[in-house]
């Protein structure tokens, strides 16, 4: 009887071992079968000291037409900087970014600041700060089709405090920027554009803003066209519009060329 007993406690205690290495096996294998955390976008734009963008800019703008003269489109070409000069705490406490923008024209004349703006990250979003106007640049998690309002933290009178004025699109899509020698493809951006109350496309008026974020380099492209265009009202009631003719006209593109850490 001794000896059963102690055969059957044996086997219990191996029992007992054999499912205590089963459950520490499975323990283990949910421990490296752990999912990953989504990706956020953050990475859109890399905010730190040194990082550096320069874009080839052109712009355009065209005179104001009248019934008899059409307008006249006027182009420039120059380069923009876009440096990180320093990190500081702003008057809230919080870490923020000197923006230092330069400019030269044509490209083998000198640098010459233009612009300081003020860039704050954080984990939920990107926000500039230009000519004391603060606007929501991106907003995280970065979602296809998310909105968002791009005048949050302003007093904009085009928006209402719940205003949806910027979209996502085409996230994770390759874009290409840039021509002849100088074009360039990155494989992971997205783009943000104006929508509702900030976005016009029609007869009369045009007004959009495009930027493409381009993953672990930053803004890459943008794209701004504001039009009225010139219109004549006829006796009979219609309205007749002159191609290529405005009471005012403005685009400007700006294409990176070069990024990196000072």
């Amino acid at each position: 009887m001794l000896r059963m007993l102690l055969s059957w406690n044996g086997k219990g205690a191996a029992r007992r071992v054999g499912a205590a290495v089963v459950l520490g096996l499975g323990l283990a294998g949910c421990k490296d079968a752990s999912v990953p955390a989504p990706e956020t976008g953050r990475d859109y734009y890399p905010v730190a000291v040194g990082n550096y963008w320069i874009y080839a800019v052109a712009d355009t703008s065209w005179s104001q037409a009248t019934p008899a003269v059409p307008s006249v489109a006027t182009p420039s070409a120059y380069q923009f900087r876009e440096t990180i000069a320093e990190e500081f705490t702003d008057a809230a406490g919080q870490k923020a970014y000197r923006l230092v923008r330069a400019k030269r024209v044509p490209p083998s004349t000198a640098w010459r600041d233009d612009s300081v703006f003020v860039l704050s990250a954080t984990a939920q979003t990107v926000v500039l700060n230009r000519n004391n106007t603060r606007t929501v640049e991106l907003i995280f998690p970065v979602r296809e089709g998310r909105l968002w309002n791009l005048n949050a933290y302003n007093n904009n009178f085009n928006d209402t405090i719940t205003a949806e004025t910027r979209r996502y699109r085409n996230v994770s899509q390759p874009f290409g920027a840039g021509t002849g020698a100088g074009a360039q493809t990155y494989p992971a951006t997205v783009t943000t554009t104006n929508e509702g109350e900030a976005k016009a496309d029609d007869l009369y008026y045009v007004k959009t803003y495009q930027q493409v974020y381009g993953k672990a380099v930053g803004p890459v492209y943008r794209r701004t066209r504001r039009f009225a265009n010139f219109f004549v009202n006829n006796t009979d009631g219609t309205v007749s519009f002159v191609s290529r003719s405005y009471l005012y006209g403005f685009s400007r593109t700006e294409t990176l060329v070069e990024y990196g850490p000072r």
